[in-house]
């Protein structure tokens, strides 16, 4: 569930031009890995860990 702060991080971040996307840089987005029902559009995520780490 999007928190306040959540909301607020995001405007912030899309007004830099930063990336609000999760699934473009998440470790599960493959095929099969991932059965959140915002992909592979979701702001927020509690299965999100970052790819490469």
């Amino acid at each position: 569930m999007e928190s306040t702060w959540h909301k607020v991080s995001l405007r912030i971040k899309k007004a830099l031009g930063m990336n609000i996307l999760l699934c473009d840089s998440c470790k599960w987005d493959w095929r099969g890995a991932c059965h959140n029902p915002a992909r592979p559009n979701a702001t927020w995520c509690p299965d999100y860990k970052k790819r490469g780490k």
